[in-house]
């Protein structure tokens, strides 16, 4: 009966350690994108301390440190990456277990790595991403190192089999079953 009990208490305290790390990234992905969605090219970052009394993103210094680095290393594909945040986290608190982790966080590189470079190729100038543009400086040297190889990337079909591998490597990093996106798609 004691190793019942002391099951029992393992399990629970193993159950609630998950959902803890669950509701973090939760939370870290909220915070996340209440500070990118917030941020302000002339609010204080690494580079550039501004003499200014408010800042204007809602996580303050930090939100706007953070943001800065996410939106000019890879641009607006920051929001993806905190959409990813946020669903791992619901998921965890759902499902109570982390499931392949490892191939998620491959996933989640490789549609940075594509995304950032669609966007740099067709969509890249930005009134608020003045520095590096939407794709950040990550979409700017693959686009560069790329283009030495083949000139032909800016094509429109070459640019369409981009996003479209960006699309479906975002969609394996949230690990979302067939019957989920279909449930979606109906929806």
């Amino acid at each position: 009966m004691n190793s019942q009990v002391l099951t029992r208490i393992n399990n629970f305290a193993k159950s609630r350690l998950i959902e803890l790390g669950g509701i973090f990234l939760l939370v870290v992905g909220f915070l996340l994108f209440i500070s990118i969605a917030t941020y302000s090219p002339e609010d204080p970052n690494f580079i550039y301390t501004a003499e200014v009394n408010e800042i204007k993103n809602f996580a303050g210094f930090y939100g706007s440190v953070i943001s800065d680095v996410l939106l000019q290393s890879i641009g607006l594909i920051s929001f993806f990456v905190v959409m990813n945040l946020m669903y791992w986290g619901l998921k965890i608190i759902i499902d109570k277990k982390i499931n392949n982790f490892i191939p998620k966080i491959f996933y989640t590189i490789i549609y940075i790595i594509f995304g950032t470079t669609f966007i740099n190729i067709f969509y890249n100038n930005s009134f608020w991403l003045i520095d590096n543009g939407n794709s950040g400086f990550v979409g700017q040297i693959l686009k560069e190192n790329i283009y030495i190889f083949s000139t032909s990337i800016e094509n429109q079909y070459v640019g369409i089999s981009i996003l479209l591998i960006s699309i479906i490597f975002f969609i394996l990093s949230l690990g979302i079953k067939v019957k989920e996106i279909i449930k979606i798609l109906s929806f």
